[in-house]
C-alpha cells in the first residue's frame, strides 16, 4: 500500500514539473506550434524508449543479477560438497553392491562435454542403488551428518537456494536422513524393517546427491577449470583414487 502511494505521489510530481516546464516555455517564447511539434515527437518516440528500457536494458540488468545469484549459489554448493557431500557420496558408494555399474557411468574425465553430463544424469534418474548397510555403517553416517548439522541448517536458511530447486530438495533429503538417524539410540539392535526404512532414505539421498554432484562438476568444468580438475581426481565413485597430479 505504501509503495502504491509513493508511486502515485511521484507520478503527480513529475506531471506537475512537466506541465510547469511547458508553461514556462510558452510564456517565454509564445510558440504553441513548437511545443506541439516537439511534444508529439516525444510521444512518438516513447514506445521505442519503453522497448529499449524494458526489453534490452532491464534484461541486461536481470542477466547480470542472475549471474551473481548463480555464482553465490555455487559457492554454497561447493562448500556443501567440500564439507560433507563428497564424503557422504563415498560412504554410500562403498556400500553399493551395484557400484560397478555406477563406476562405469561416473568415470568422468576432462574430455566430458555437456552432452556427456546430460546423458549421465538421465541414466542416474533411473538407477536403482544396491546399498546395503549394517548398524556400524549407519552409525558412521549418523556421526558424519551430526558434525555437519549446523552447516546443513544454515544452508537451508540461505535465500539463494530459492534459485536452485533440485539442490534444495537434495538438502531436504540429506537433512531428513540425518534426523532419522539422530533419533535412533542403538544401531546394533535395529529391526530389519526399520533398517530397510533407513536404507530407503539413504537411497533417496544417494541418487539425488549423485545427480547434483554431476551438475556441480559440470558447472566447475565451465567456470572453474582448476576446481574441476580436483573434483575429477577426488571422484567418490572410483575405488582407487589418485588425487596427486602425475
Amino acid at each position: 500500500m505504501k509503495k502504491i502511494k509513493s508511486d502515485f505521489t511521484l507520478t503527480i510530481i513529475l506531471v506537475v514539473i512537466s506541465a510547469a516546464l511547458y508553461t514556462a516555455h510558452f510564456l517565454i517564447f509564445n510558440d504553441v506550434e513548437h511545443i506541439t511539434i516537439f511534444g508529439l515527437s516525444d510521444f512518438a518516440f516513447m514506445p521505442i524508449e519503453v522497448i529499449f528500457v524494458t526489453l534490452i536494458f532491464h534484461k541486461v540488468l536481470d542477466n547480470n543479477e542472475k549471474k551473481k545469484k548463480i555464482s553465490k549459489l555455487y559457492m554454497i554448493i561447493e562448500t556443501f560438497f567440500s564439507e560433507v557431500g563428497t564424503e557422504l557420496l563415498r560412504a554410500f558408494a562403498c556400500s553399493d553392491k551395484s557400484i560397478k555399474e555406477m563406476e562405469s557411468l561416473m568415470k568422468i574425465d576432462c574430455d566430458w562435454s555437456e552432452r556427456d553430463f546430460r546423458g549421465a544424469v538421465k541414466m542416474l534418474a533411473s538407477y536403482e542403488p544396491g546399498v546395503r548397510m549394517g548398524g556400524t555403517d549407519l552409525e558412521a553416517i549418523d556421526m558424519m551428518l551430526l558434525e555437519c548439522r549446523p552447516n546443513l541448517l544454515s544452508m537451508l536458511e540461505n535465500p539463494a537456494l530459492l534459485e536452485h530447486e533440485t539442490f534444495t530438495e537434495l538438502l531436504m533429503a540429506v537433512f531428513h536422513l540425518a534426523e532419522e538417524l539422530r533419533l535412533r539410540y542403538d544401531f546394533q539392535t535395529l529391526t530389519e524393517i526399520d533398517k530397510e526404512h533407513l536404507l530407503g532414505d539413504v537411497k533417496r539421498a544417494y541418487v539425488q546427491l549423485a545427480i547434483e554432484w554431476l551438475g556441480y562438476i559440470n558447472h566447475m568444468r565451465v567456470h572453474y577449470p582448476y576446481l574441476h580438475s580436483l573434483c575429477i581426481r577426488n571422484n567418490p565413485f572410483i575405488a582407487v583414487r589418485e588425487v596427486e597430479v602425475k
